[in-house]
């Protein structure tokens, strides 16, 4: 009895080992999964990027390959969107048709369903004349009642149910949602390779701000908020998925300081080079820093700007060297409009006769807008 109940002890003890062992190994094998899955999306996000610039650059047939490794790996709609856009910009109808269609059939909700029913139509035409000239007949009508018409593709599988989407954002590559209702065309489309033939990247912007400056230095007595006005413009490079790109800009800014006997008034012409980076398809940030010249009219002996009121400056124009860094938000409307909001600080060092340098905080809101 006594050896019994011992061997019955070491069977238990080798019972839950055996049971630990293999809950350790579950746990083991699922992180390992989780963590491939994760490198599988962003695998899929670079070849996303690469595709897009492959597409930029005119090769077709890399930005093919990029975006269906892509689509092996993650599979987001868009790839196929994408793929379509390629092949119909090298002129291969039967192609883009079948990936409009796959397009179709994984994001049956899309946004710009109509518009890519449109192209398969057209493409669909384009076919039909082309048969037609070799004597062929013509392929079915496109609608619903054809099988093999643009627009439906009955036949082949639909996609799962409850599929892990990436939406491959301009900014946020790598948004993730879950559900049957996670794919979000809309988001996707539009940060897909724009149709050369029709809509090219809008990289020029032109600006327009008002707000008001306040004086941080420069000044012999305190100085009330004045009114401010900026104008201006940039060329922006880079592909406009991409999370960051350069935009090479120029501004003229105007204030005043306004003082008991006079108003002096402040010119700022600065070319401005900023670094932009997209969060979301909407919502872009803008660092900048600015240099060029700060010219001050309207003085008289009597300034604050001046260190001594016995100084003569003639009533002339005075020009400093400025340097101006500032940051933005701008969120956009429509996709030719947008919204900004920029505070700065600008800085002017010292020149002979003036107090100290002049520094200056701006905080400006406005209106921008791509042609």
């Amino acid at each position: 009895m006594p050896g019994r109940g011992l061997s019955s002890y070491d069977d238990g003890v080798r019972a839950r080992a055996s049971l630990f062992a293999l809950m350790v190994a579950i746990a083991l094998m699922a992180s390992g999964a989780t963590t491939a899955r994760a490198d599988d999306a962003q695998k899929a996000r670079e070849l996303f990027t690469q595709g897009n610039t492959y597409f930029d650059l005119g090769q077709f047939d890399k930005a093919i390959g990029a975006w269906q490794d892509g689509y092996q790996l993650k599979n987001d709609p868009g790839f196929l969107y994408n793929i379509a856009q390629a092949y119909r910009t090298m002129g291969d109808a039967q192609k883009a048709i079948f990936f409009y269609k796959r397009y179709l059939s994984n994001s049956p909700k899309a946004r710009n369903r109509s518009e890519v029913e449109q192209k398969i139509e057209a493409l669909q035409k384009q076919l039909s004349a082309q048969e037609q000239a070799r004597g062929m007949p013509p392929p079915g009508p496109f609608g619903p009642d054809n099988p093999g018409a643009a627009g439906t593709a009955p036949t082949e599988p639909a996609p799962a149910s409850n599929p892990e989407v990436v939406v491959t954002q301009g900014a946020g590559a790598g948004a993730r949602a879950s559900g049957p209702g996670a794919t979000s065309p809309s988001d996707i489309v539009e940060t897909r390779p724009v149709d050369a033939a029709t809509s090219p990247p809008r990289r020029v912007d032109l600006r327009a701000a008002i707000g008001f400056d306040t004086w941080s230095s420069g000044l012999q007595e305190n100085a009330q908020p004045s009114f401010a006005f900026t104008l201006a413009g940039g060329y922006t490079f880079g592909n406009p998925a991409a999370r960051f790109r350069f935009r090479l800009g120029a501004l003229l800014g105007y204030t005043f300081l306004k003082e008991t006997d006079s108003r002096d008034t402040f010119t700022s012409f600065l070319v401005d080079p900023t670094i932009v980076m997209r969060v979301t398809t909407r919502l872009q940030l803008m660092g900048d820093l600015g240099f060029g010249v700060l010219s001050i009219g309207g003085l008289t002996p009597n300034s604050a700007l001046l260190a001594s009121s016995a100084v003569n400056i003639n009533g002339s124009a005075q020009t400093f060297s400025l340097v101006r860094l500032g940051v933005a938000a701008d969120y956009d409307l429509t996709k030719s409009v947008s919204l900004f909001f920029w505070p700065a600080y600008a800085n002017s060092a010292k020149k002979e006769n003036f107090y100290a340098n002049i520094g200056r905080f701006e905080i400006l809101a406005g209106v921008a807008y791509r042609p």
